[in-house]
């Protein structure tokens, strides 16, 4: 009987709105078993009315990428009468917002109306003093793999840039400075939509936004992640379950956190030797956590339904 009910229940409709990349990686892997997500991106005219028109016939609006005041979707959303919105929060869009919560600027019903949540205790903490109440609630990426895959015969160092306008908070300098010290390691720097870098040492190959990262964590024995701001990084739990070594600017179990370019030149330069011994092995201890860790794809995806179930349920 239990059965037959799950099976006659409707389809429950989830418009997904925020971040391009993650958008539409998360839209894709949360669909199945009686729910449809959909992604759509601001990006023009012929969208916006498709967009609009979904929003008219969703459930529920899961937006990632937190903000502290309506702006054109949230409006839309508002107008058509939408009182079930998610807002997660995943990173720099809590440095974003700073100004506009201190100039006292921040809309009462994006506050009090929608249910806020961030992806990792610092963003929690940090979407509190934007005077905003959240729940903590783990946005991993659906690309974790099941197993690790074996390192390469080559040690390389995977690096990641989106942008040279924000390299700072991205840590390109930190990177230049790490390359320019170990010659006789290859770095692969991926993501640049914007350029060029100017001057870099001999040793660091560049490459644009990618679809699937798969490629490169295979092809690294090290992933460095150099941010100087980050939320839950889908490239440090990929690396992790790829089995790589991972530097991070925050503490993270099977991580070794590394808060600037001399403390991950000073590791990157421990794993090589080990790697020119032949004794370096795949990040085990990364691998096995991940493994059992609500970070897992198929247990996060678990909890958000059943969060988003009581939400429509309320």
């Amino acid at each position: 009987m239990l059965a037959q009910t799950e099976r006659r229940r409707p389809t429950r409709r989830v418009l997904v709105h925020g971040l391009v990349y993650f958008g539409q990686v998360f839209a894709d892997f949360m669909t199945g078993d009686g729910w449809d997500f959909q992604y759509y991106p601001d990006q023009g005219f012929g969208n916006l009315l498709s967009m609009t028109s979904a929003l008219t016939r969703c459930d529920l609006v899961y937006q990632i990428g937190g903000r502290i005041t309506t702006g054109k979707f949230l409006r839309t959303a508002r107008l058509l009468g939408k009182d079930r919105i998610v807002m997660h929060w995943v990173g720099s869009d809590t440095l974003d917002q700073k100004a506009i919560a201190t100039a006292g600027k921040s809309d009462p019903w994006v506050v009090k109306a929608i249910h806020h949540w961030a992806d990792s205790e610092w963003i929690s903490r940090e979407v509190a003093a934007l005077g905003v109440s959240c729940d903590l609630v783990p946005l991993p990426s659906a690309r974790v793999p099941d197993r690790p895959s074996p390192l390469p015969r080559e040690f390389c160092v995977l690096v990641y840039v989106p942008s040279v306008e924000r390299s700072e908070l991205y840590g390109l300098d930190r990177i230049l400075e790490a390359a320019e010290e170990l010659p006789q390691v290859r770095f692969e720097l991926v993501g640049l939509r914007d350029g060029p870098v100017r001057n870099p040492p001999p040793n660091i190959r560049f490459h644009k936004r990618v679809p699937d990262m798969a490629r490169f964590y295979k092809l690294a024995s090290v992933v460095w992640r150099p941010a100087r701001h980050d939320g839950l990084s889908w490239m440090v739990l990929e690396a992790l379950g790829h089995g790589r070594h991972v530097l991070w600017t925050y503490p993270f179990p099977g991580c070794v956190q590394a808060s600037s370019a001399s403390e991950a030149t000073a590791h990157i330069l421990r794993l090589y030797e080990l790697h020119q011994e032949g004794r370096l092995e795949i990040n085990r201890a990364g691998a096995c956590f991940i493994a059992g860790s609500e970070y897992q794809p198929q247990r996060f995806k678990q909890r958000i339904r059943s969060r988003l179930e009581k939400i429509l349920e309320s």
